[in-house]
């Protein structure tokens, strides 16, 4: 009997927590030795965890270069309104694959959504309901082809034999935001496991330390718009102005790192918080910290929550949607309101409070247990079939 051939589907491949993931699937499947592949847009040199994959993992793009400008936007708009076309053009053959995982949804589910082999998508993105409201009618045109571009990505995830949602918030928004709050089919929850077996390794690696004895706070976030990492330094900026002692470390790059910059010196707040862009190796940052923030509007699920409650470093979280369910609703850690206020409570309450730090390193192997990475493997297998 053959293989199943299954062709496995990101729109990118840069440092960040699904992509991480997902080598970690590749590299299972391939030490299976499950005929797998994995399908990428363009190469692009920000796809650096390529060098973490399997070099039994054939990897295959849709374009030979990276698009830019114009051609990229005829492409988007292509894949979105003529996606058999856009199909064509790039030259997938269905034929030559049983099954196709969109391990993320994204425009090119759409494309997915319209063949007939057997095909899964994750929803890895927290659903969230967008403003359109519009002041020009520039903007009024804009904000209309990216609602038609929205509704046609969202109608094509109904067209998938199984989506698997990485949390409860993530199922909950896809009912509520995409369905009006009506459930039409069913839908799976899984939470995002990670292999942590190597990472108090790492976290053990040399970094310069600060001799601040206060407490010290971690973000390690990619630095975009909705990650809302400017509500650090508003709180920050508050709680200097009542007397707090603290220091904030911001792991992480995008499109937000210059503009988070200027604002921390417009503050004056350069003694007080440090950007170091991204890094290899996050974990000896975030293993001397106190505390881990996540000050995002919204998020997925978050697994470096995970990573840091691992490393004895307790989460402080906006209610922002998959973190909610990594510390429980507030049992493994700090859930405060999702506002810049919210923060500024939830870095006010534990240096209030320092007896919360020992309370939540206590929680630490409970909250751990249910975020198993052999039994996710083992889930993923059933889902796969292999």
């Amino acid at each position: 009997m053959s293989q199943k051939r299954i062709i496995i589907f990101n729109d990118c491949f840069f440092m960040g927590g699904t992509e991480i993931l997902l080598v970690n699937l590749l590299n299972h499947l391939a030490e299976k030795g499950c005929d797998v592949t994995l399908l990428l847009p363009n190469p692009s040199e920000k796809d650096v965890l390529l060098k973490r994959v399997s070099g039994k993992v054939p990897v295959k793009y849709l374009f030979p270069i990276e698009l830019k400008g114009f051609k990229k936007l005829f492409y988007k708009n292509l894949l979105v309104f003529f996606p058999r076309l856009y199909t064509r053009l790039v030259g997938f053959e269905e034929k030559d694959y049983d099954l196709l995982v969109c391990f993320k949804d994204c425009f090119h589910s759409i494309m997915f959504s319209r063949m007939k082999l057997s095909k899964i998508l994750w929803i890895q993105n927290q659903p969230f309901p967008r403003d359109y409201t519009s002041h020009s009618l520039k903007e009024w045109f804009g904000y209309s082809l990216n609602r038609f571009q929205i509704q046609r990505m969202n109608r094509s995830f109904d067209k998938f034999d199984q989506i698997i949602c990485v949390s409860e918030a993530c199922r909950d928004g896809y009912i509520n935001i995409y369905h009006h709050g009506v459930q039409k089919r069913e839908l799976r929850v899984l939470y995002n496991a990670l292999d942590l077996s190597g990472i108090e390794k790492k976290a053990e690696e040399y970094i310069e330390k600060s001799d601040f004895a206060g407490l010290k706070f971690i973000i390690v976030i990619r630095l975009s718009y909705e990650k809302t990492v400017d509500r650090v330094i508003y709180a920050a900026d508050k709680l200097r102005a009542e007397g707090y002692e603290f220091r904030v470390t911001i792991l992480g790059d995008g499109m937000e790192f210059e503009n988070l910059q200027k604002l921390i010196v417009d503050y004056k707040l350069e003694n007080w918080i440090t950007m170091l862009g991204r890094v290899d190796n996050p974990f000896p940052y975030m293993k001397s910290a106190d505390w881990f923030l996540c000050p995002s509007s919204r998020e997925s699920f978050a697994l470096t929550l995970i990573e840091s409650i691992t490393l004895g470093t307790p989460v402080v979280t906006t209610k922002c949607g998959g973190p909610e369910d990594v510390v429980g609703q507030g049992k493994y850690g700090i859930l405060t309101e999702n506002s810049t206020d919210g923060v500024y409570t939830g870095m006010k309450k534990v240096m209030d409070d320092p007896s919360l730090l020992p309370y939540f390193l206590s929680k630490k192997e409970e909250c751990l247990s249910r975020f198993n990475y052999k039994e996710w493997l083992a889930e993923v297998d059933s889902i796969l079939g292999v």
